[in-house]
C-alpha cells in the first residue's frame, strides 16, 4: 500500500449530486478506494439537472426498461458496499442545490465535509424517513439528529461564493463531457459510474 501511495501523483475528481442514488453508492466506493490506495480525492458537487439538460441526456427512470433494471441493480450494487437503499419518494422532483452549495462551503474542514456528504446520502437513500432536500423542516431534522448547525448549513447554501462554485463545477463538468452522476476525472480522462473506479485507480498510477 505504501508503494501505491507514493506512486499516486494525480487526484481523483468526484462529481456528484445527492439526487443520484448511484452517487450514494459511489461515495462509499470512493472512500474505500481512498482508504486502500491513499488517493487524493477532490470533491466536486454539481447540479445534475443542468448536466442532463446540457448534455441532452435522459434520466433512466424515464425509460421503463431502464427503470426496472435500475431498481434491481441499485440493490445489487448497494449490497456490495455494505449499504441498504430505498427509493426516495420525492425523487426526482426536488432540488438538492442548497445541500450541494453547503457541501462546497464545508471544504475548509474535510472531515466535517465528508461527514455531511455521508449524512446527506444516507438520509436521501437509506433512512426510514426520507430527506426532502428542498424542505427546511426536513433538512433541519437531519441536521439536528446528526449534530450539524442548521443555521450554518443555511448560510453556506445562501453564500454567493458557494453558489458560484457550484455553477462553475456544473459548467466545467458539462464542458468536459459529463452527462450524468457520478462522474470522475483523472487528469483529462473521464470515468462514468462507480463501477469504473477500478479504471480510474489505474489512471491514478499511470
Amino acid at each position: 500500500m505504501k508503494l501505491m501511495e507514493i506512486r499516486m501523483t494525480k487526484a481523483l475528481e468526484f462529481y456528484f449530486d445527492y439526487i443520484s442514488p448511484y452517487s450514494h453508492i459511489a461515495n462509499a466506493a470512493v472512500k474505500q478506494l481512498k482508504e486502500r490506495t491513499g488517493a487524493a480525492v477532490e470533491i466536486r458537487p454539481m447540479f445534475l439537472g443542468a448536466v442532463m439538460q446540457g448534455s441532452g441526456n435522459r434520466p433512466p427512470g424515464m425509460v421503463p426498461a431502464k427503470n426496472t433494471y435500475m431498481l434491481a441493480d441499485l440493490q445489487r450494487c448497494a449490497r456490495r458496499y455494505g449499504l441498504s437503499i430505498r427509493m426516495n419518494p420525492y425523487f426526482p422532483m426536488v432540488s438538492t442545490r442548497d445541500l450541494l452549495r453547503a457541501t462546497i462551503g464545508l471544504a475548509g474542514d474535510p472531515d466535517k465535509q465528508q461527514r455531511f456528504i455521508d449524512t446527506c446520502f444516507r438520509y436521501m437513500w437509506e433512512t426510514p424517513e426520507a430527506l426532502k432536500p428542498d424542505d427546511d423542516a426536513s433538512v433541519k431534522a437531519m441536521c439536528d439528529a446528526e449534530g450539524f448547525d442548521f443555521e450554518e448549513i443555511k448560510a453556506l447554501a445562501a453564500d454567493e461564493t458557494n453558489k458560484a462554485a457550484m455553477k462553475d463545477n456544473t459548467d466545467t463538468a458539462i464542458a468536459r463531457g459529463a452527462f450524468g452522476s457520478p462522474t470522475f476525472f483523472v487528469g483529462e480522462d473521464m470515468f462514468f459510474g462507480h463501477d469504473r473506479l477500478d479504471y480510474a485507480a489505474e489512471a491514478l498510477t499511470a
